[in-house]
């Protein structure tokens, strides 16, 4: 097998078309324990906009955290949908599976502004370092070291002057029509 992107392409279409319905029969009594369980990560995922959906995966991985130890009640005792239900039904068991979900959110709001404050503050820091670090180069190396030294530069002649000395003219400018009566009614 090559590394033929449509091979790849291939390979991804077998695992969802085939082994994925397969999984999800041999196993349904716990995915529909997790897409109960998990409803809250699925809104999020539909709501999330953007690209790589940190927010849709901050709440999901908290909230697979919340049902993960449903999961393994449901795997060592009884595995069926009956036994699903009676996880689900239990008011606790969904009250910490969305509480976890719930505390998904509130980090997602949370830190986002605690983020933002910090990055300020470092930013900051890291300017009044290099402020002083340039200020200590100066002193040692002279205001060169800054880049805003006078350096002088060589005469130019203005565009016009020179474009004039070459016998072309901009159309449209000034002093430069084709036409001398449009000359004239640009002076």
């Amino acid at each position: 097998m090559s590394d033929d992107p449509g091979n790849v392409t291939k390979g991804r279409a077998v695992i969802a078309w085939v082994v994925a319905p397969v999984v999800a029969i041999a196993f349904f009594p716990t995915i529909l324990l997790l897409v109960i369980g998990m409803a809250p990560s699925i809104v999020a995922y539909i709501i999330d906009k953007r690209p790589r959906k940190v927010t849709a995966r901050s709440i999901g991985y908290l909230n697979f955290a919340g049902a993960l130890p449903y999961a393994l009640q449901l795997w060592t005792g009884q595995n069926t949908i009956s036994g699903v239900m009676a996880l689900v039904l239990e008011p606790a068991a969904l009250m910490i599976m969305y509480g976890a979900a719930a505390v998904g959110w509130t980090l997602n709001f949370i830190m986002a502004p605690i983020m933002s404050a910090y990055l300020a503050v470092q930013h900051e820091s890291k300017s009044r370092s290099i402020g002083s670090r340039q200020e200590k180069l100066v002193k040692e190396w002279g205001s060169e070291v800054k880049g805003q030294a006078a350096v002088p530069a060589a005469p130019q002649k203005p565009v016009e002057q020179g474009m004039a000395e070459e016998n072309k003219t901009f159309k449209g400018e000034p002093g430069t029509a084709e036409d001398p009566a449009e000359e004239e009614e640009a002076t």
